[in-house]
């Protein structure tokens, strides 16, 4: 197999070959562990330019190992080597354990204890093992749908399963929980193509997370080795069979990688630890405060940034991408890409190795690439990402804002209402199409039904409720009333114009007054397998047919509508804004502060290089007391609306009511309606029609 990354322990049975880059090292020492890792050999390495290498003859997979830098530890120049310190490979496959000692302060650089005994250990793979195409034959076999018809679900590997009984005990909450039949038939009943990954790479506690009894990085986003799985998630082998089998069935995968910072975090005092890239190379992995070398660049709020512009970071980079798309992973989320994109002096490179990189991806290797498209500590590039990459797709937070405050009685929305619908918010300008992924629900923010149900309370984590966004939205609602308005917003997001994204457990009703449970694992997180009830049967029936629906109308899923220009089939827009006398909004009426409802028509003609969709006219609803009567027009194809979704009345319609253009149709507070029109089998142009008419009769007299 032709090697995906240019570093590491590159097995073979007669000798495996270690590198690691460090520019600034005067030494470099590779040491060998026994497997209860009570015995160390240290073997000296050679130098070959930038580059450290070792060959060690006849060592079996699984041998645990590290390296020990040594070289000047002047802090004023950037310069942290430590040989007391055990190093993690960054390029490692495989890690012994996950990290539990973060907080000892033997791992800080600034002193000489030996950190061998707490730190994990790199594990050598055979990667041919690994990637067998013979047992694998799907994994690296991408499914062949556009991104547009991408439905995203969001996932978190231990929350999903770990308390789901119809998953077999060993599988639960790890990865070859996603391989299990029960698994995809789930996915697939929900509608789901596409599942998101949050990290899986090793992590550690890091300084977020407070000194109380129980609490861990859950969510992942504080690594210190990239390539590898986290031990409690199983390690790459399980990803391999797990892409695989989600492959076979039509499913996608996307990974949620973090290589904005690390946890090392600060370059000196209480917080400092020395774990990896600081031992290693520190000027050649992050990125100085300007011209302080002596301390870290920190807009990611982690007290580092990861320097993607160095000779070492950039080839890091590169080597990540080729790593995911050789293991089949058909799309990368990038966390605070943003901050992956900055300089050293905090601004935005236009052609930094980052959106070089993301070329690289979308281009050559033809990957799906998804960015958070801000910094943590304020910059927000919405629009940069997508405007320089064609292909790339950015997280939108103002969907996630719009949903809250448009059906919790928000004035002046209209107008957000129109650019959410239509995708305008964020658009690539040279493929002519919505960049933007709909980000309604996340794990960084309230569940679905959480967002509606609860004020936040993050007492758990241990912070006394400093962390996680404010709400201004959740009411004391009966369970209709939360049932209803759970599933408009759920029905904007998936049908709105853009990437439609869930979090997993939206479709079960999960909730939790904790918004931000970065630390948290336990049940009041996990996923609970248990009976729905009515309402929770109701939100979940009419998620999957919402998703059907999506995937079924190339109107929704197609990123180049809409353009509001009529098509010339029938001489009726693509999208056409409706008031509720039934006629076209004013540019006027876009501004008016207390208007709390919105409607749109949508032609089926206009769907380009296919045969025509069917029409549909949508209302929604943003208004907790009125009940507003919209007058029907008429339907491109003509003929007559067919009711499919009433949120007001629960599930999707089961009888075929239908009705007449120029009636009126109730529209109660907080609802979400569907009407479509059929496509017809031979679409009649009236106007074109009479003109040919008159031009046959014209010619014959």
């Amino acid at each position: 197999m032709v090697d995906s990354v240019k570093y590491g322990a590159k097995y073979s049975p007669s000798q495996t070959l270690f590198s690691v880059a460090s520019e600034h090292a005067q030494k470099m020492e590779l040491c060998l562990f026994s497997p209860d890792e009570k015995e160390e050999q240290r073997i000296p390495m050679e130098k070959d330019g930038d580059v450290w290498i070792a060959s060690v003859n006849k060592i079996k997979p699984g041998q645990k190992y590290g390296y020990r830098a040594h070289g000047e530890y002047n802090p004023d120049e950037g310069l942290f080597f430590n040989p007391h310190k055990l190093a993690m490979d960054p390029y490692a496959l495989e890690v012994s354990s996950t990290f539990k000692h973060w907080r000892a302060e033997d791992l800080s650089v600034e002193n000489d204890a030996d950190t061998a005994s707490i730190m994990p250990k790199a594990v050598v793979v055979d990667k041919e093992a690994i990637f067998d195409k013979k047992k694998y034959p799907y994994f690296s076999q991408h499914p062949n749908f556009k991104i547009g018809n991408n439905i995203i679900y969001e996932t978190h590997i231990k929350n999903f399963s770990h308390l789901n009984a119809h998953i077999p005990m060993d599988k639960r909450g790890r990865l070859l929980a996603l391989s299990d039949d029960w698994t995809i038939d789930y996915l697939q009943q929900l509608g789901i193509n596409n599942i998101e990954l949050m990290p899986i790479t090793p992590t550690c506690p890091g300084r977020q997370i407070p000194e109380t009894e129980g609490r861990c990085d859950s969510w992942g986003y504080n690594p210190y080795c990239f390539f590898a799985v986290d031990p409690r998630y199983g390690n790459l082998q399980d990803m391999v069979e797990v892409i695989n089998k989600l492959h076979q069935n039509g499913i996608k995968v996307t990974i949620d990688a973090v290589l904005n910072h690390t946890g090392e975090h600060a370059a000196r005092g209480y917080w400092n630890r020395a774990l990896s890239f600081k031992l290693l190379d520190s000027p050649n992995y992050y990125r100085p405060n300007g011209h302080k070398k002596a301390d870290y660049m920190n807009t990611t709020g982690c007290h580092n940034n990861f320097n993607l512009d160095s000779k070492f970071g950039h080839q890091l980079l590169h080597d990540y991408i080729n790593h995911m798309h050789s293991l089949g992973f058909d799309g990368i989320r990038w966390d605070l890409a943003g901050d992956n994109a900055l300089n050293q002096y905090g601004q935005f490179q236009d052609n930094g190795a980052f959106i070089q990189e993301l070329k690289y991806a979308t281009n050559k290797l033809k990957m799906e690439m998804y960015v958070e498209p801000w910094s943590a500590m304020g910059g927000n590039y919405t629009g940069r990402f997508s405007s320089l990459v064609p292909g790339v797709k950015e997280w939108s937070d103002k969907r996630r804002d719009f949903t809250a405050d448009f059906f919790s009685a928000r004035e002046n929305m209209v107008g957000e209402f129109g650019r959410q619908v239509s995708g305008s918010a964020i658009s690539d300008q040279i493929k002519r199409e919505t960049a933007m992924v709909g980000t309604a629900f996340t794990h960084d923010g309230f569940s679905l039904v959480g967002a509606f149900k609860y004020h936040k309370d993050t007492t758990d984590n241990g912070e006394q409720g400093r962390d996680g966004s404010a709400d201004h939205y959740a009411k004391s609602y009966d369970e209709e009333e939360l049932y209803r308005r759970s599933a408009t917003a759920a029905a904007m997001n998936i049908l709105s114009k853009g990437i439609p994204l869930m979090r997993n457990g939206d479709e079960r009703s999960y909730a939790s007054p904790n918004n931000n449970p970065y630390c948290i694992d336990d049940h009041t997180v996990w996923l609970q397998w248990k009976n729905m009830n009515d309402h929770e049967k109701k939100l979940f029936k009419q998620i999957c047919r919402l998703n059907a629906l999506r995937r079924s109308h190339p109107i929704f899923t197609d990123l180049s509508l809409f353009n509001g220009k009529e098509n010339p089939e029938n001489g009726v827009k693509d999208i056409t804004w409706l008031r509720p006398d039934g006629n076209e909004m004013t540019v006027a009426e876009w501004t008016y502060p207390y208007n709390k409802t919105g409607a749109y028509m949508l032609n089926g003609a206009s769907t380009p290089n296919r045969d025509a969709d069917d029409d549909f006219l949508i209302m929604v609803s943003g208004d907790n007391y009125h009940t507003i009567n919209y007058k029907l027009p008429t339907p491109p194809s003509g003929g007559k609306w067919q009711l499919l979704l009433d949120t007001s009345e629960g599930e999707f319609s089961k009888n075929v009511r239908q009705f007449e253009a120029g009636s009126e149709y109730a529209l109660k507070p907080y609802s979400f309606v569907i009407l479509t029109k059929k496509k017809s089998k031979v679409r009649i142009n009236q106007k074109l029609l009479s003109a040919m008419v008159a031009k046959h009769q014209a010619s014959r007299k």
